[in-house]
């Protein structure tokens, strides 16, 4: 990991990385040799997981129709041939 900066804010530790984009908090998975599973499982934000979640859901839903509709307008093109239209 890069080097982070450590800040205690109201009892809390708040971890801080400085990018090319400016300052960003960071969510570390250990901390004094402690996992954060919160942190390990959903990098930060059970918000943000099961959003993330729902959007990969939703995009395989559309790659799946897309795929069918492709696949029943074959078949019909083909039966359409066979008969001759």
């Amino acid at each position: 990991m890069k080097k982070h900066h450590k800040v205690r804010v109201e009892g809390e530790d708040i971890y801080l990385r400085k990018t090319f984009m400016g300052w960003g908090i960071i969510y570390p998975y250990k901390s004094d040799n402690k996992i954060n599973w919160k942190n390990l499982i959903a990098g930060g934000s059970w918000i943000k997981l099961i959003i993330l979640i729902v959007t990969i859901i939703i995009i395989l839903g559309c790659v799946t129709e897309y795929s069918n509709t492709l696949r029943i307008a074959n078949e019909c093109l083909e039966r359409a041939v066979q008969w001759k239209i």
